[in-house]
């Protein structure tokens, strides 16, 4: 009488408070680490930069896509928390009322075990698009090289990235083979243009003529906008 009365409500209730109790715990602390993936990260040596002072003001939407992937993936990394605390507390909640639960866990390791030979590459695929997302390695709209394939992203999800090359061809690339990523728009870029000139040309001359090109490119009202840096000749190859 007393373990149905008291005794088994009262661990029924200490077990549910403690699994609200972790699951409010583990929110925390995926708030705490996808906050960095939020506020972004400089270099140091470019903190205080013109360049990036520059960059905040002709990409104001960065930050904000740089919040929603950090939202998007600490939403899915708490559903998957919530779950897994959840389904804990259930199975001892069962227990408690004297229910045979060892061929539900012996079905469920079972279930388990077949789930991941056969889903491998899935589960791979879903771990590498999170931390892709985290990590804001592209984005729609972005021009990226990823190996065999390279275009503009048109789509992006937990486990296959969508590509268009310059040929219209649209390439589907599973995120867990993605080894590599080069990314062509984030931020910003460099262009490097060679110039030819004649053997006997004057160089000294020819580095001048270039170097006020590009200084009146820089001052031109269409471009001055959109140049970070004072652009500069290299030198002879």
């Amino acid at each position: 009488w007393f373990e149905w009365i008291i005794d088994t409500p009262a661990k029924i209730t200490i077990t549910i408070v403690l699994a609200v109790l972790i699951r409010w715990l583990l929110h925390r602390f995926i708030d705490r680490a996808v906050q960095p993936a939020v506020q972004g990260k400089v270099p140091a040596i470019l903190a205080s930069s013109r360049t990036v002072s520059i960059l905040n003001q002709i990409t104001p939407t960065s930050s904000e896509r740089r919040e929603l992937r950090a939202k998007t993936v600490a939403s899915l990394l708490k559903s998957i928390s919530s779950i897994v605390v959840f389904s804990i507390a259930t199975v001892m909640v069962l227990d408690m009322f004297g229910l045979p639960i060892t061929p539900l866990l012996t079905g469920a390791g079972v279930a388990g075990v077949a789930v991941g030979f056969g889903a491998q590459t899935l589960v791979k695929d879903f771990l590498s698009g999170i931390f892709m997302l985290l990590e804001d390695q592209y984005g729609v709209g972005d021009s990226i090289d990823v190996g065999p394939a390279s275009g503009t992203v048109e789509a992006v999800g937990l486990r296959v990235t969508q590509l268009r090359d310059s040929s219209g061809t649209v390439w589907y690339v599973r995120n867990g083979e993605i080894t590599r990523v080069g990314n062509h728009s984030q931020q910003w870029s460099k262009a490097v243009l060679d110039v030819t000139v004649t053997h006997p040309a004057d160089l000294e001359r020819a580095q001048q003529i270039l170097s006020d090109q590009v200084a009146a490119i820089t001052e031109d009202p269409l471009y001055a906008d959109l140049v970070l840096d004072s652009p500069e000749v290299f030198g002879l190859e």
